[in-house]
């Protein structure tokens, strides 16, 4: 019934101390996905063709459209959206394009800490700033580290994607930091959670390692409510 690689993710949100509530998330999204994989592609596909207009050298995001759609809808109207990791804009011109915003922040280091650039890095701010040229009145942009941004800022958020550096130790930090910066009935969204090799349960350095243990300290205070094979959405019920 379920792939070879089902049985691969389960086993590693075991080695990386998964609640039952996110193995159980994780098995009805695969329970659901021959019933909603048409709509996947769909809205796959339609973000990808959007994507031909822009300049993008990467694509890590239109898989997730179907998810973002489905979630986001169901839960704001309105909302005011944070973006820890931007890269070329992909994320952020979905949200500019697809929904009605409050505010959007975009936090990225770009070529920010580097003394010599190279082309491509420069480029990709670059392509940040022509991608997302057709909503410049509806978003800011933040060219520092998440660290940075999170000991300025004053916002509340309704939505926090979380998309950053990848080591476990920044992870803890950035998803602590979202916390206090979200609104109750919140969503924080957190990509990669089945980051590396999945086959690999021994690395501790993982996003996952850090996402499961603010899981375990919050979770009363929580919901999850979607793992799938790249992202997990979580609520926040309580302060």
């Amino acid at each position: 019934m379920f792939s070879r690689n089902f049985y691969y993710r389960v086993k590693y949100q075991i080695s990386k101390k998964a609640t039952f509530e996110i193995l159980y998330q994780y098995f009805l999204d695969r329970l659901r996905h021959p019933f909603n994989k048409n709509q996947k592609k769909r809205l796959k596909k339609i973000h990808q063709k959007y994507l031909e207009t822009k300049r993008t050298t990467t694509d890590y995001f239109s898989l997730n459209a179907y998810y973002w759609d489905l979630i986001i809808k169901n839960n704001f109207n309105y909302f005011s959206y944070l973006e820890i990791g931007s890269w070329e804009g992909n994320s952020a011109s979905y949200i500019l394009k697809n929904f009605k915003t409050k505010k959007v922040f975009c936090v990225d280091v770009w070529d920010k800490n580097n003394n010599s650039p190279k082309e491509d890095e420069i480029n990709r701010f670059e392509s940040f700033l022509a991608n997302l040229k057709e909503f410049k009145e509806r978003f800011s942009f933040f060219k520092e580290t998440s660290d940075e941004f999170f000991i300025k800022n004053e916002q509340l958020f309704d939505v926090i994607y979380i998309d950053g550096w990848h080591e476990a130790p920044q992870v803890y930090k950035d998803i602590n930091n979202s916390w206090d910066c979200l609104n109750v009935n919140g969503i924080i969204i957190c990509d990669d959670y089945f980051y590396g090799d999945i086959k690999d349960t021994h690395n501790k350095n993982l996003p996952a390692n850090a996402i499961n243990k603010f899981l375990l300290e919050k979770e009363d205070k929580l919901k999850v409510i979607c793992v799938n094979n790249t992202q997990i959405f979580l609520m926040k019920i309580s302060s």
